[in-house]
């Protein structure tokens, strides 16, 4: 009996060692990730205007000049440093304007922000504080589409047209049956990861996970520590988390609602292409990505629907993010856009 004591009493001090060290862990991972989001916060200041819509600022990064302006609502969680690629060609024939919604990239954060009806309201009001006038070409990327189609049914007379590229569709978590409990499920990941700890091994050279993840994006070189500053921003995440739960749940009600149609409102659709090479090596992975499109691709023709001037693109070779794989095909739809409004309002 007492050699039983004595071995629960070893165990138990043990796991109290675990506990504490598992404690004072966290809480070295909380001061070294607070002073590096500061750090950071110093080092990338904001590129663009910090609009105030209200007691909080919205980032909007402009270039280029002339109308129509086109705006650019990035994909679930992205700022719009993820489309800075782009950004010299468009400049060069018109306005421009990359979208941060609350808390991604520099626009300040917002406990009420999340879904897609919120931040199409966001991107009004900062449009109208940093008078930057209609007509707008807005182009939504994935969940952006959502955005662009709310912005669009809320003020059409301002719109001259809409692209949507792999744009999200307000069916496609039911349709999509894995989808609600992929996203439950990252979600949870992401917040049991220490961002402290992930930081710590990036500065230190241990690791190189978020240079990597930085790099899949395409950015231009010297936008990359920018991008890893992000990826590891506790305010960049909670963002993130926020947008994720709204997708499953409050977001596509808002669409179905909302934003039904967008009438003759002209639109192009850019579609990722169901026969882009799977990066899968396995079988499983391979069926599970036909099963995706079969989707997918039905999805997305019904978005066409959407206006009575309208027009599917499908983009070959390119996946999800069609603005990485075939750039020069979404910045034509674009500028196609662009020019045909000048052309039917004489502007220049």
């Amino acid at each position: 009996m007492n050699r039983s004591i004595r071995s629960r009493g070893i165990i138990v001090r043990a796991l109290a060692r675990l506990v504490s060290g598992a404690i004072a862990g966290a809480a070295m991972s909380a001061v070294y990730q607070t002073y590096g989001a500061r750090r950071d916060r110093r080092r990338f200041p904001p590129p663009g205007r910090m609009v105030d819509i209200g007691g909080r600022r919205i980032h909007l990064w402009t270039a280029g000049t002339g109308s129509p302006t086109v705006v650019i609502v990035p994909g679930l969680g992205e700022p719009g440093v993820n489309w800075a690629a782009l950004l010299p060609e468009l400049a060069a024939e018109s306005s421009v304007v990359l979208y941060d919604r609350a808390g991604l990239g520099w626009s300040d954060p917002s406990r009420w922000a999340g879904t897609a009806l919120g931040a199409a309201r966001d991107l009004r009001r900062a449009l109208d504080e940093a008078e930057i006038a209609p007509p707008y070409v807005l182009v939504g990327h994935s969940a952006g589409g959502h955005i662009v189609r709310l912005f669009a049914a809320e003020r059409p007379d301002a719109v001259a047209a809409v692209v949507l590229v792999d744009s999200s569709h307000p069916e496609q978590i039911r349709l999509l049956h894995r989808t609600r409990t992929e996203i439950a499920l990252e979600m949870l990941r992401s917040r049991l990861t220490p961002l402290g700890l992930r930081r710590l091994a990036f500065e230190a050279g241990w690791s190189g996970r978020a240079r990597r993840e930085a790099e899949a994006r395409r950015l231009p070189s010297e936008l990359l520590p920018t991008r890893i500053a992000f990826d590891l921003s506790d305010r960049q995440r909670r963002a993130e988390l926020r947008e994720a739960a709204a997708a499953i749940t409050v977001t596509p009600v808002q669409v179905r609602r909302r934003a039904p149609y967008l009438g003759a409102i002209p639109l192009t659709v850019i579609s990722a292409s169901p026969d882009t090479p799977s990066s899968a090596t396995d079988t499983k992975a391979a069926d599970a990505q036909r099963r995706f499109y079969s989707v997918w691709v039905p999805l997305q023709a019904d978005l066409v629907r959407l206006s009575s001037n309208a027009e599917h693109v499908v983009a070959e070779h390119a996946g999800h993010h069609v603005h990485r794989d075939r750039p020069e095909l979404v910045v034509k739809a674009i500028l196609g856009h662009v020019r045909r409004a000048r052309i039917e309002t004489g502007a220049r």
